[in-house]
């Protein structure tokens, strides 16, 4: 597939810095862009610098030239900075505002404090791939080294791009990839929860690849292969318990809720079950062939099957003499949460889709729901809060934190 791609900046040419006392010269192939702001916790030009108390255009320009830069700056007289692309803090300013003398030339033009003289050499400046294959930009989300939003570093040889990284998450089963600071390479199985930046703040240019941008400092540029999530298992023998993960953690309480499978309604032959905190019959699950079974170690004659669920709605388990085949269809995958953490558990290739959902018909019961919906008679898509279900060992629920029940939907 072609790629398709935007510029994140476009340099506007503004040709001669116009009749000053100096002359701001350009130098070809480097031509001025103009005098843009800049300060000293926030640069305009981030990737490379250094000071001379013999500073003049030329010489800034065969610093940047020689580090492989597209864009080199001079300022307050004795400063050079470098870079690939102009980063989201600068803004062009007025000529007249770059007005001091270099101090290795007093007929040249250094930028001033806090103002920044910009030649660019022609080459062209990085671009976001809106497409990659099948993976396709998602946007620019803040990213933090204590909580990251897409917690499974990759070790890429020969250097991270935007094509070597969305590879190495597709290969691990992953459906979502970031890249961050020019060099690093993140997947994950739900795209970010935080905030959603401009483009432009994602503006650091990957370091093998500098026709590319990856990322910032903690920022990340994210794609999303919609066809990505990648089911580990269809089948897992061994019993386990499912717990509500938070994607987004209460302030209070408890990040994670222990859920078991409980009986609310019966009738002749015919019960129906439901995911709760509260213990009951069935004490843990195993998965057979994309069927979901709760089990019940003291009364093994329960036989129980999951019944098919449909996006805005809620799984439902039924148990009679001669259960219908279990169908789902339900997998595994690896945990988007926690690198090493428990594997997750799956509906129809998603992971990432379950919710909480305050049931406005039933007293603001809270409801697992899949895929919630807009204009859902039970619940307000708004309300709903995502989760994973993580597989983990059994819970021992008289030391649970929880305090309310999680009920699936039944109706």
């Amino acid at each position: 597939m072609a790629l398709s791609a935007v510029l994140v900046f476009a340099l506007p040419f503004v040709g001669a810095a116009g009749a000053l006392k100096l002359q701001a010269r350009d130098s070809a192939p480097w031509t001025l862009q103009g005098c843009y702001t800049d300060t000293s916790t926030s640069r305009t030009l981030a990737a490379a610098s250094f000071v001379n108390a013999s500073m003049t255009v030329e010489s800034c320009i065969a610093f940047c030239g020689a580090g492989g830069f597209s864009l080199a700056g001079v300022e307050f007289g004795d400063e050079c900075y470098c870079d690939h692309a102009l980063q989201s803090t600068g803004t062009l300013s007025s000529a007249a505002n770059c007005n001091q003398a270099c101090s290795g030339n007093s007929t040249e033009f250094c930028g001033a404090g806090n103002f920044l003289d910009v030649y660019w050499n022609g080459t062209p400046l990085p671009i976001i791939p809106q497409e990659v294959g099948t993976w396709e930009y998602a946007g620019c989300f803040s990213d933090s080294v204590t909580s990251r939003q897409l917690p499974n570093p990759q070790t890429i040889s020969g250097g991270v791009t935007v094509e070597s990284c969305t590879s190495a998450c597709k290969a691990k089963g992953f459906s979502v990839a970031g890249l961050e600071f020019g060099q690093e390479c993140m997947c994950g199985s739900s795209l970010p929860t935080s905030s959603l930046l401009s483009d432009s703040d994602c503006s650091t240019a990957c370091a093998a690849n500098t026709t590319e941008f990856c990322g910032g400092p903690s920022k990340l540029t994210v794609y999303e292969d919609p066809t990505g999530q990648i089911c580990s298992s269809m089948t897992h023998s061994a019993n386990f318990n499912l717990a509500a993960v938070f994607v987004t953690p209460p302030t209070t309480g408890p990040a994670s809720v222990p859920l078991h499978v409980n009986m609310i309604q019966t009738v002749t032959l015919v019960s129906w079950s439901i995911l709760t905190t509260a213990n009951g019959i069935f004490t843990s699950e195993v998965l057979t062939n994309g069927g979901l079974l709760p089990m019940a170690a003291s009364q093994p004659q329960f036989r129980t099957s999951s019944l098919a669920v449909k996006p805005g709605d809620s799984p439902i388990f039924v148990t009679t003499q001669f259960p219908p085949t279990a169908v789902g269809p339900y997998c595994t995958m690896l945990n988007p949460m926690v690198a090493t953490g428990p594997q997750v558990l799956a509906l129809s290739g998603r992971s990432d889709l379950w919710a909480l959902c305050p049931n406005s018909t039933a007293g603001g019961r809270v409801d697992v729901v899949y895929s919630p919906i807009d204009n859902h008679p039970h619940y307000t898509k708004a309300s709903c809060q995502a989760l994973f279900f993580s597989l983990s060992q059994t819970f021992n629920l008289s030391n649970s934190r929880s305090s309310f029940s999680l009920y699936i939907l039944a109706w």
